[in-house]
């Protein structure tokens, strides 16, 4: 097994270069995995809770924090492209094309944009981005399974992810976002519009390489299980589907609500 100090040793080592999984510490679901994965959400929760009343410096975080994780999402590609035994850039699995890719692209718009607009982007960050932000913080399979939890790789999914969960609930402590606002059926499908827009180079991608980007083609984690031998194109479908449907969910209590307030005042 090897210490503490081989990893900062190699805290920029590719996992191509390093020793086996099994001989390191912090890996999954080990203590040292545990201890800094605590850690870094007591950050997070204690800074939401610190700083959603101060509005100007929620929006001047969301900046900072924006710029920080897209700045280190373009060193992570550069990185994992040329330190490995090969360089060369992995196109079917290194594409910033995956779910909580989407945050990058949303931010801007949560922050500078308008109406409907930022309701979109504010609605990705507290649905899908709330998901897969959660997901990948507390099940960070795909990058422990070979890093330790001290390296840049794990480092970066971990603050990455943790930036996301930073985010929903700063602005859902602050008003930012609700889950009530929603005046129509069509402000439902709102937060999946990011979705849907990224999905398009994401198919491009899926069908011409092939590659399983935002998990359209089937073939990731544990989806072949339950997809079997079913065409792409339907998967595909199911998937667009619940991209759709599952942010929905979020809004849908209060939408009910005030639908059956509305027609409690009509019938009164």
């Amino acid at each position: 097994m090897k210490d503490f100090g081989y990893l900062l040793q190699n805290f920029f080592t590719h996992k191509d270069k390093l020793a086996p999984a099994e001989q390191l510490p912090g890996t999954m679901f080990t203590p040292l995995h545990f201890i800094v994965a605590g850690i870094i959400l007591a950050i997070v929760i204690v800074s939401a809770i610190l700083v959603h009343k101060k509005e100007k410096l929620v929006k001047t975080l969301f900046i900072i924090l924006w710029a920080t994780v897209t700045v280190l999402e373009v060193v992570k590609i550069t990185w994992e492209s040329t330190t490995g035994n090969e360089v060369r850039l992995e196109i079917t699995g290194i594409l910033p094309l995956y779910p909580c890719s989407i945050f990058m692209y949303a931010m801007p718009f949560a922050i500078w944009g308008k109406d409907r607009v930022k309701t979109a982007a504010c609605g990705y960050v507290c649905t899908l981005g709330l998901l897969g932000g959660s997901v990948n913080f507390f099940y960070p399979m795909t990058v422990l399974y070979r890093y330790s939890i001290i390296s840049f790789s794990a480092m970066h999914s971990m603050i990455y992810h943790a930036v996301m969960l930073f985010t929903c609930l700063t602005m859902l402590l602050s008003g930012y976002h609700r889950y009530t606002r929603v005046k129509s059926v069509w402000d439902l499908f709102l937060p999946a519009v990011p979705t849907l827009i990224l999905s398009i180079p994401a198919n491009i991608v899926n069908y011409t390489v092939p590659a399983d980007y935002m998990f359209f083609r089937g073939t990731s984690a544990f989806l072949p299980a339950i997809f079997g031998d079913m065409e792409k194109i339907w998967i595909t479908l199911i998937i667009y589907a619940l991209y759709i449907i599952v942010p929905a969910c979020f809004y849908l209590p209060s939408f009910i609500s005030q639908k059956i307030k509305m027609s409690r005042n009509v019938a009164e």
